[in-house]
């Protein structure tokens, strides 16, 4: 992930409480000159931890909401400013998703049609990543009001629990805000996406759009030289909800026969089932953090029956789910 993605948090934690900018840097081992390296690259891991830290150490829980508006121009770098110089909230938005990759190689996000009502569109996260499911709404409704002034999505759908100020939600997204939602999605009306940006610029988007193209591509050929394990978790990511999760799609995923992925893995001292289970135990972790029910982490996981992860889960932790709940919830 790009440590670009720190860069609000250490801003509001800059403006926050003394010290509290200097711990997050030394419980995560991030670093300003890190931060302000464009091409440096961080764990997933370390990102969740700033998260956790900044909402702690700021004393705010609504971070996640609020610390859109006030992050700073510039912040995501040229991702920000493809999007900026696009002629329309739709066409941003398609940029955004088309080139989310270059910030974050966890999170997978679509815009799909509703599939009840023609005129709505949906911004949906397929894949979570360690950065709350608010605060990637929220940038995208806040960054709309202030290049397109007014905006609003039709609702707001979150894979979650509710946090304890369901109300301030519905008063950020100004739309009705659903908690405990089968998917993650920003719903928003077509004619809303037809609204044009006051940054738009027609001269400078291709310049862009044509950079935007080289950073995706050299991302694209590191990963193609990652290790197999790594592009295995990767192609993971993108199929474990289908049902689709195993070695035989995996290996159509990456262009190899289903011998030569398990061939590779083996050289790497590893297995698809175990690079599988490592990434469904990671996963299942943080969905069961964020609190969502038995039910929904075994979809979103791939398993057949809430039963076969309740095994699963036990044999890789020692626990069942039920018991990583409260302890997630007594940390």
């Amino acid at each position: 992930m790009s440590a670009l993605l720190v860069r609000p948090l250490a801003f509001a934690l800059g403006c926050g409480p003394p010290g509290a900018l200097d711990a997050l840097y030394a419980a995560t081992g991030l670093t300003p000159d890190l931060l302000a390296d464009p091409d440096a690259r961080i764990a997933p891991a370390q990102l969740r931890r700033a998260w956790d830290l900044a909402i702690e150490l700021s004393g705010n829980p609504l971070l996640a909401l609020e610390l859109s508006a006030a992050t700073p121009p510039g912040a995501f770098g040229v991702v920000e400013y493809v999007v900026r110089s696009a002629a329309t909230i739709g066409e941003a938005l398609e940029l955004g998703v088309r080139y989310l990759h270059i910030l974050d190689e966890v999170i997978h996000a679509a815009l799909v049609d509703d599939e009840d009502d023609p005129e709505l569109v949906c911004l949906e996260l397929l894949v979570d990543g360690p950065i709350p499911r608010e605060a990637c709404f929220a940038v995208v409704v806040a960054h709309a009001r202030i290049l397109a002034g007014e905006f609003r999505p039709a609702r707001v759908e979150l894979a979650h629990r509710p946090d304890p100020d369901p109300a301030a939600y519905a008063r950020f997204f100004g739309a009705p805000v659903t908690f405990d939602a089968p998917r993650t999605r920003l719903v928003m009306t077509r004619g809303s996406l037809a609204a044009p940006l006051v940054t738009a610029d027609p001269t400078l988007l291709p310049v862009l759009v044509r950079h935007a193209d080289e950073l995706l591509a050299r991302r694209a050929a590191l990963a193609g030289h990652a290790p197999v394990s790594a592009q295995v978790r990767d192609a993971l990511c993108a199929l474990l909800r289908t049902g689709r999760a195993d070695a035989e799609h995996v290996a159509a995923h990456l262009g190899v026969t289903p011998r030569s992925l398990q061939r590779r893995l083996k050289d790497e001292g590893t297995t698809f089932v175990a690079v599988r289970d490592e990434l469904r135990r990671e996963l299942a972790l943080g969905y069961l953090d964020d609190q969502l029910s038995i039910a929904e982490v075994s979809f979103l996981l791939g398993f057949s029956e809430a039963s076969a992860f309740f095994r699963a889960f036990k044999r890789w932790t020692g626990m069942t789910p039920a018991e990583a709940q409260r302890r997630a919830t007594a940390a």
